[in-house]
């Protein structure tokens, strides 16, 4: 089975391999691209993926699907999808288990596993075309701070897609691993990966071929895509202001106008001002089109930007602090990933937090699918002398009855890992036992993210307290959880039952699998 290495990004994914010679290569789409836009457009003529769905972003806002690993593995309910829902051109509803689903303009209803799933697929066509062969494994790349629930939604866009997937690497080691550091000299490293939609910090040490993970931490709502929502408020302000035209109803306009902002944001990284054009953005009280145009200095856009840069600040030094890292003295390098570190004021602004000069890793866009396609290798046995040693983002905890959270696994422990926890019965012939899983820290079950409930079932009738479970949860290294059931007494170990988890079940898993033409006997 041939397999490649993937990195679902928010705004851009890539897809690389590993030659027989040992140089990485990054796989291009048919335009000769080296990334694949992360964009969906479901168009009255079929479904469009990447470069090809750019165009409904446009003419179909509301049909074009944009940003969808956001949503992954969150339930409605999510902050960061109740915030995302008031600014998206795109709704998003409830499904009947509560998690997030995005209604398209027509009426349809997909998930944000299908959009992944879609991208995803666009991918393995990509490699297929190149590489002449079928591919049906890869090593994905996923944020540092995915929940488990994140990480499993990402395995289930792969199943959709065909995919099986060999290892879900976080995107700061895999960041590392194409950057070559496995191969230079030993180095305590902090890896900040700032992409469109998310960032992430994490304090490795590489020492001997070793990839130790001490620290990882990040925020799941800064990134490229925030920037460019600020400038679009700004803008549309300072055209209801100046022309008296209200944009923000107008789900195109406001489209057309974060296009044009976000041109302008890369064409300030390299120059000190631009002009951004946005044409036909609406139509006048006189009734002719306007074009909007205006000049644009750098040093506006950092202004504008400058909340959300200050934002970079806590998850580093909540980072280094994990690590038992001082900014300077603890650290030899700072590495720089993904195309949102090419703004200018993100690297003086880490500079400023870590005391030394970043350094912009060669192809930042491209430099995660490579460590993925590095890591692909290494699990084929075609790399030796490389480990790597990962934690848990966040901690893990337990509930009994609506009790307080029992803290079960540690935020930083080393994975893969397992702990255990017995817990009781608490009436008289009792033989149904329910228990919550978490996921966070805090001592209360709200400060925490539900994962799932639990059921153990056909417990042996006994007084109250008398029936005694041991509870046994694992963290393996994709930091997908596993959870188990003993019945002390017997030692048997007695059907669990899944009464509300977030997500997708395996029977929504392999529907959709179908749909694709994807047979459940297929990775």
């Amino acid at each position: 089975m041939t397999a490649v290495g993937i990195d679902l990004g928010t705004s851009n994914s890539a897809v690389a391999v590993l030659d027989a010679d040992g140089r990485p290569r990054i796989l291009t789409s048919a335009a000769g691209l080296t990334t694949t836009p992360s964009v969906v457009w479901f168009a009255d003529d079929g479904i469009h993926v990447g470069e090809a769905a750019l165009p409904g972003l446009e003419r179909a806002p509301e049909q074009t699907i944009f940003a969808a690993k956001r949503l992954l593995g969150r339930p409605i309910d999510d902050p960061v999808v109740r915030q995302l829902s008031k600014v998206l051109p795109y709704a998003l509803v409830a499904s009947p288990a509560g998690a997030t689903v995005i209604a398209l303009g027509d009426g349809r209803r997909v998930t944000p596993e299908e959009v992944a799933a879609l991208v995803l697929g666009e991918l393995r066509a990509q490699a297929e075309r190149a590489l002449g062969t079928a591919v049906t494994e890869a090593v994905i790349t996923v944020p540092a701070w995915f929940d488990s629930a994140q990480r499993q939604a990402t395995k289930d866009a792969a199943a959709i897609a065909g995919l099986e997937v060999r290892r879900l690497l976080s995107e700061p080691t895999a960041a590392a691993l194409g950057h070559g550091a496995h191969r230079g000299q030993d180095a305590r490293l902090v890896v900040c990966d700032l992409g469109g939609g998310t960032f992430d910090v994490s304090v490795v040490d590489v020492d001997g071929g070793v990839f130790e993970v001490l620290a990882t931490t990040g925020d799941p709502f800064l990134g490229g895509d925030d920037v460019d929502r600020a400038a679009v408020e700004l803008l549309a302000r300072e055209v209801r202001e100046r022309l008296g035209v209200d944009v923000t109803t107008d789900a195109t306009a406001i489209d057309r106008l974060r296009l044009a902002a976000q041109r302008a944001k890369h064409e300030l990284s390299l120059a000190p001002s631009t002009e951004l054009r946005a044409a036909d953005l609406a139509t006048l009280p006189s009734g002719r089109p306007l074009d909007f145009v205006r000049r644009i200095q750098r040093a506006e856009l950092d202004a504008w930007a400058a909340p959300l840069l200050r934002r970079l600040e806590r998850p580093c030094r909540d980072a280094l602090e994990r690590a038992g890292r001082a900014a300077g003295a603890g650290v030899d390098q700072v590495l720089l990933v993904c195309g949102m570190t090419r703004m200018p004021a993100v690297a003086t602004t880490l500079e400023r937090i870590f005391g030394r000069t970043p350094e912009s890793v060669a192809n930042p866009d491209e430099v995660v699918a490579i460590g993925a396609a590095i890591e692909v290798a290494r699990l084929a046995g075609d790399i030796g002398g490389v480990l790597l040693l990962d934690v848990c983002a966040r901690g893990f905890a337990l509930s009994v009855a609506d009790g307080p959270c029992d803290p079960l696994i540690a935020a930083g422990a080393r994975v893969p890992t397992r702990e255990q926890r017995l817990v009781t019965t608490t009436g008289h012939g009792q033989r149904r036992l329910e228990f919550d899983l978490w996921e966070g820290e805090g001592e209360q079950a709200g400060a925490r993210r539900h994962l799932a409930r639990y059921a153990v079932t056909d417990l042996p009738e006994a007084p109250a307290g008398e029936v005694l479970v041991i509870v046994e949860v694992t963290v393996d290294v994709d930091g997908a959880v596993r959870v188990g059931a003993t019945e002390l007494v017997s030692g048997q170990r007695p059907p669990l039952e899944v009464v509300l988890q977030a997500g997708l079940g395996p029977g929504e898993v392999e529907r959709l699998r179908a749909q694709r033409g994807v047979t459940a006997d297929a990775p």
